[in-house]
């Protein structure tokens, strides 16, 4: 419970940071956590496995930032959001840098593909109610920080907008293919939220081609679909992961093949 509020508290301190200091140390805050919750379960083998292939990924992710940061921070005074904004125009060409180091680093922590080889284990293996804030609440922090980083920067070169179009579509289709070959009833739940989060990033993408090509209409619509998706996502992907915990507790297994006849045993969560 206390590794939980914990998390909790740095969830809400990465999206309050103004300075690239804080939020760094926030972000880390919230990997470690998240780390120590999905290894809670040590005495399994598969768990420790997950969870360390959790944590390998989170500090590759982390190590992007600090890069980003550095890169972009050498064109400004200091490394407030403020200062990082108003040198945003001198970026020249440290900009494609910047975009590529946040998709590592953001792509990493949302789990798009090709860097969501560490979600399915993780989410699977985690405590369910860890599993629901995880893929309700810690992958959007990599859709937080990809459009935290668009809003400073300004405009987006086409580049970019057609890139996480791309990425969103290739995340979207392999997601829900991969959910629908799944025996496990958390894993599938993993794996739809890497097909979701492709669908995010189809309106990011959209948005910032919107921008890019001075189309205000399109960059409104694209932009609103994510986030109206972010927030449905959080919303019903929570609750699956909390039904699958009760699912999981009163009938001893998460293979969807021996799941029959719930509507009598759980009448609530059916």
């Amino acid at each position: 419970h206390g590794i939980l509020a914990l998390l909790i508290v740095a969830l809400a301190l990465v999206v309050t940071a103004r300075a690239a200091v804080p939020f760094l140390i926030a972000w880390e805050v919230m990997s470690v956590s998240a780390y120590l919750l999905v290894v809670f379960e040590h005495d399994r083998p598969e768990v420790r496995r997950a969870a360390l292939v959790y944590l390998v990924a989170a500090h590759t992710g982390t190590l992007a930032l600090f890069l980003l940061f550095l890169v972009w921070g050498h064109a400004a005074g200091d490394l407030t959001f403020t200062a990082l904004h108003a040198a945003a125009p001198h970026l020249a060409a440290s900009g494609p840098v910047v975009l590529a180091l946040a998709l590592v680093g953001f792509g990493i922590k949302a789990g798009i593909v090709p860097f969501h080889f560490w979600l399915p284990g993780a989410h699977a293996s985690a405590p369910s109610h860890v599993s629901a804030i995880m893929s309700g609440v810690v992958i959007k922090m990599g859709v937080y920080g990809l459009l935290r980083v668009m809003a400073l920067l300004g405009t987006p070169p086409a580049w970019w907008g057609w890139t996480l179009l791309s990425l969103g579509l290739v995340s979207g289709v392999l997601g829900v293919v991969w959910a629908l070959a799944q025996h496990d009833l958390k894993r599938l739940l993993a794996y739809h939220s890497v097909e979701n989060i492709g669908i995010i990033l189809l309106g990011a993408g959209l948005g910032a081609l919107g921008i890019a090509y001075r189309e205000p209409l399109i960059a409104t619509i694209g932009f609103a679909g994510a986030m109206l998706h972010t927030l449905n996502h959080a919303v019903f992907k929570s609750l699956l992961f909390l039904g699958a915990g009760s699912v999981q507790r009163a009938t001893g297994t998460r293979v969807i093949d021996r799941l029959g006849g719930l509507a009598r045993r759980l009448p609530l969560t059916w």
